[in-house]
């Protein structure tokens, strides 16, 4: 075959000066694509009336399409590329992950140098939402120990926990087992009740499940209020037990063997046999521990002794004889 004189060819295009292997002809160097659904490898050139004498692309060394005066398809993607023959630009629909490759593209056109161009393509599957199974059974503070499990179906890129939307790291409570896959929280602390979270992800898509974790503690050693805080014989009093506990603790007063219930003990006019120890004992329904504060009720008037009625004696019978 007789070889063509390039050097008779019209001069290239305005559009086409200066574009040579691959430099801005493939308008992006990597594409993520979706399974099942559709990419464009698209170029910079511009549509020109007059077509390209040929255009082909391949990925990884295989033809995709080859055309010319016709088209030379590859078996894999008949039925689902499109080629637009003005400028180059490859559409593929129905992704597999097995057109994950590399791409390239040569276009020979009229009056011109062979143009080429390059772009890597990866495929992936959106991520399934993964499953997390919550503990069943009630969590006390400093007793339990639990493994949360992050499941999915199919391979992600990453899975990160988070805490009420804090990023969770490993640290002196918190290990991670099985590349993030697994939690475990050792042991368990008030502040871990809310809600747990793990982030699936790959570079199109991700998806979350979630865990609420309730943990019972406590009671805290009481905190007994006496109010008023100076009381005397005959005034009414009320004193407050609390403590902090989840669930809300249950109270019990003790005073000299009898026994009350509840967060007030309320005496609604104070005499001398009132005045002494008051016990008031927190317990936790759930854990069943208790805890216990004592509070000392007495009265603050300031009674006159023997030896002072004597002194006052003796101040008002010296005035009184002064005054005769």
């Amino acid at each position: 075959m007789e070889s063509t004189d390039w050097t008779h060819w019209p001069a290239a295009p305005d559009m086409l000066r200066g574009l040579c292997c691959g430099t801005g002809v493939i308008t992006v160097d990597l594409l993520l694509g979706t399974a099942g659904e559709t990419v464009t490898f698209k170029t910079s050139l511009k549509p020109t009336a007059e077509q390209f004498l040929a255009v082909t692309w391949s990925i990884n060394g295989s033809n995709i399409i080859t055309s010319t005066s016709a088209d030379v398809i590859g078996e894999d993607y008949k039925n689902r590329i499109h080629l637009d023959k003005s400028t180059g630009s490859l559409q593929l629909t129905h992704l597999t992950e097995r057109d994950s490759g590399e791409y390239e593209l040569i276009i020979i056109p009229y009056g011109a140098g062979q143009i080429q161009g390059a772009a890597k393509l990866e495929v992936y599957f959106r991520v399934p939402r993964p499953t997390m199974a919550c503990p069943t059974a009630k969590l006390i503070e400093d007793r339990n120990s639990i493994e949360l499990t992050c499941n999915v179906d199919g391979s992600v890129s990453s899975r990160m926990w988070t805490k009420d939307g804090t990023h969770l790291v490993s640290g002196d409570r918190y290990k991670f087992h099985d590349g993030g896959r697994v939690l475990s929280i050792s042991p368990v602390k008030r502040t871990d009740t809310g809600q747990f979270l793990c982030n699936v992800s790959n570079p199109i898509s991700f998806e979350t499940t979630l865990c609420s974790l309730t943990v019972n503690y406590g009671p805290d050693k009481p905190t007994i209020s006496q109010f008023p805080a100076a009381v005397e014989e005959e005034e009414m009093v009320t004193l407050t037990c609390s403590a902090d506990s989840f669930p809300k603790a249950i109270f019990t007063w003790i005073f000299k063997d009898r026994k009350t219930y509840g967060p007030l003990y309320h005496l609604q006019q104070l005499e001398e046999h009132h005045l002494g120890r008051y016990t008031c004992t927190a317990r936790n329904a759930v854990s069943g521990q208790e805890a216990s504060e004592v509070h000392t009720l007495s009265d603050t008037s300031t009674p006159i002794s023997g030896s002072m009625y004597v002194m006052v004696g003796s101040v008002l019978t010296l005035v009184g004889l002064r005054l005769v």
